[in-house]
């Protein structure tokens, strides 16, 4: 598991390091905490001076709701209300995902802190498949909230040490889980709501096929159904983390391009990197550097190197990147349109451009 970071906050994931960051956050601090998605920002989420920090540390909007980890289905229930015979069905159904990279919005209970859910009445609660983040959260018995751990808007970590490449001044550790294994945020669900379907409000790598086939009827999302979520002002609280318009995003401008799109002559000027979703790098003249993120074009091999990419990109040595656009109709050969959607959202916010998505 160990990732040869040299960090002295970076802790190999052993029992004792485990013990030490459970003891961290019953303290109230922060950690840094491995999942299969991408790494995290814990704290305990039922105090609210532990979640305070993490607002501060991540320079988060207080509209922007926090996912609560727990160690098993069963912690959800106090955290929740499940008042509706669906509800209760739909959520034995979908936990039984768990663990995994499946995020569920429900109705919150009275125990669930207002500034955890931004001020809203649903909490969003997941169980995340790894080892060692299983681990801990079985043995702090805490919902545990831990949104990615980097500073709002920029790349979602992936390893380790991209956790103290923005945030080693306020951790008190990272746990070495290694590369994550997904690489992109949760699928966040709703069910909130028992007279409406299931809904994808943020696109991950479960397809809507799989979660169909667990609930035994229909689930909306954006990439199935064509809906568009509304779009929440930058003021309202959203029922999701992920829907704010500008997320994800180097410091080094970025701009998306047709695949088929050469270098500009206005680049001439310019150290400008090109990254290639799909097909071999250093095959277009007219940039500083080619890079590739699949030479077969494999969306779950995309996914996982898409954020470690954007951060190397950003080291410093361009004065641009340029990365191809995901049009879902040309991917949808790929299979998983859900993830396929995942990634052109997450291509979207990181940047910022007018006709980026607005659901999702």
């Amino acid at each position: 598991m160990n990732s040869h970071a040299s960090h002295p906050k970076i802790l190999p994931a052993t029992p004792e390091s485990i013990r030490l960051a459970g003891q961290a956050l019953r303290d109230g601090k922060l950690i840094g905490l491995p999942t299969e998605t991408v790494y995290g920002l814990a704290a305990r989420g039922d105090q609210p001076d532990s979640v305070a920090k993490i607002f501060a540390a991540k320079q988060r909007p207080s509209t922007n709701p926090l996912i609560l980890h727990v160690g098993d289905a069963s912690a959800v229930h106090p955290l929740v209300v499940m008042d509706s015979a669906i509800t209760r069905r739909r959520f034995e159904a979908a936990s039984s995902l768990w663990p995994g990279p499946l995020t569920l919005v429900l109705p919150k209970s009275e125990a669930v802190l207002d500034c955890v859910t931004a001020g809203g009445n649903t909490v969003a609660v997941r169980v995340p498949a790894h080892p060692v983040a299983l681990q801990l959260l079985r043995e702090v018995s805490l919902p545990i909230a831990a949104p990615s751990a980097n500073v709002s808007n920029y790349v979602s970590p992936t390893r380790p040490e991209h956790v103290t490449d923005g945030l080693a001044d306020c951790i008190e550790w990272v746990l070495d889980g290694g590369v994550c294994d997904v690489g992109l945020e949760s699928t966040v669900l709703s069910i909130a709501d028992p007279n409406a379907p299931p809904t994808i409000l943020r696109e991950g790598v479960l397809s809507a096929t799989k979660l169909e086939s667990v609930f035994g009827e229909p689930v909306l999302s954006a990439s199935s159904s064509n809906m568009e979520l509304p779009h929440p002002p930058s003021d309202a609280p959203t029922a999701s983390p992920g829907l704010h318009r500008r997320h994800y995003s180097p410091r080094t401008p970025l701009r998306l391009v047709r695949e088929t799109e050469h270098a500009s002559p206005a680049n001439n000027d310019l150290r400008v990197l090109r990254i290639r979703l799909r097909g071999p790098a250093n095959s277009l003249s007219g940039y500083a550097d080619v890079w590739s993120l699949s030479a077969v074009g494999d969306p779950l091999e995309i996914a996982n190197r898409l954020y470690e990419t954007l951060r190397r990109a950003d080291s410093g040595e361009f004065d641009q990147i340029e990365i191809d656009q995901m049009n879902v109709e040309d991917w949808i050969e790929s299979g998983n349109a859900n993830l396929i959607a995942a990634i052109s959202d997450r291509l979207h916010r990181a940047s910022n451009q007018d006709d980026a998505p607005l659901g999702r």
